[in-house]
Parts: C-alpha cells; sequence; structure tokens
C-alpha cells in the first residue's frame, strides 16, 4: 500500500532548508515557476486570488512570473480579470502587463458601462379628454413633476443635455502609427 505524502510539507521543507538540497536547487526554481503560472492560468483565478497570490509571493517575484508569460496568456489573464477596460483590447503587451500587475496591487477593475436608456418615440397626441387636460395645465406642471421625481431621477452632476454626455463619452480617432 503506498502513502501518499503531503506536497506543500515537502515543498516547505525544502525552502526551509535549502542548503540540504543543493543538486535539486534549479529543479526547485523551475517547479516554483511552473507551479505559480498553472496558478496563474487556472480559469477559476479571480481578482481575489490574484491578489492572494502577490500577498504570497511578493510583488518582485509575481512581476518576474508575470514577465515569463507569453504576451497572449498575460493579455487573457488581464482582460479577463477586468472585462470592461475600454483600451486592454488593442493594448500592447507591457500594458497587459502592467495593469495585471496594478490589478494585483489595489487597483479595481473599470466597472461595466451603464445601460444606455432607450429613446422612446415621440408619441402622437389624440383628440380627446388627455390632450385637453395636458394643455390646460401648462409647462407649469413639468417642473412640478420633475421635482416631485426628486434626486433619483437625475444626479446633480449629471450634464444638463444628452449632447454633453455624448461628447464626454467619445473617444477619438485612432491615429495611424509612423513608421520610421
Amino acid at each position: 500500500m503506498a502513502l501518499e505524502i503531503d506536497g506543500l510539507a515537502v515543498l516547505c521543507a525544502i525552502a526551509e532548508a535549502p542548503e540540504a538540497f543543493p543538486a535539486i536547487r534549479s529543479d526547485v526554481t523551475k517547479a516554483a515557476h511552473a507551479l505559480v503560472t498553472k496558478q496563474l492560468k487556472a480559469k477559476t483565478l479571480d481578482l481575489p486570488g490574484l491578489r492572494a497570490v502577490r500577498e504570497a509571493l511578493g510583488p518582485q517575484p509575481l512581476a518576474l512570473i508575470v514577465d515569463g508569460l507569453k504576451d497572449a496568456e498575460v493579455k487573457a489573464l488581464a482582460t479577463r480579470l477586468d472585462k470592461h477596460h475600454p483600451d486592454l483590447k488593442d493594448a500592447p503587451a507591457v500594458t497587459h502587463r502592467r495593469h495585471l500587475m496594478a490589478l494585483a496591487g489595489t487597483l479595481a477593475p473599470v466597472s461595466a458601462p451603464a445601460a444606455k436608456p432607450k429613446a422612446k418615440a415621440p408619441a402622437r397626441p389624440r383628440a380627446g379628454a388627455k390632450s385637453a387636460v395636458k394643455s390646460a395645465a401648462g409647462p407649469a406642471a413639468e417642473p412640478a413633476a420633475a421635482s416631485a421625481e426628486g434626486p433619483t431621477a437625475a444626479s446633480p452632476a449629471a450634464p444638463a443635455d444628452a449632447l454633453a454626455s455624448a461628447a464626454m463619452a467619445a473617444r477619438p480617432p485612432r491615429r495611424p502609427r509612423q513608421q520610421d
């Protein structure tokens, strides 16, 4: 009957007494790199998991391991952990690495964009009692209705018109790269 050993306990013993294992020093380094890389590539890794890895290893060892990952692996990890970041899809690999390390630190991921309200088609006035009541109330009824809605209707920091809102959300066009 074969007994199973506790791999973590053995690795801890090797780490506590490296002088007892001089022949496997390079193998320990390769194994550590492979194990952390496997953890980073795990589909179940989330932002708290990445931060736990950084806390356990420290920022420099994690940065060295992230530098050893392929560009596509870093991009996939960064975009998976920060799905709504607008610049990550077209960014270079160095930006993905920096952003991943910032996420591992204290940077919060970009939140999902707010759902845009659907534009309603203008209502056609009916020839009836409702249109007569509305025209009799006049424009004075509209501010009263708006003030009755309270602060939940629109935040005080919201732009006054839709055009200002759209202008603030627009991204400038991409410039072509200059070749040397």
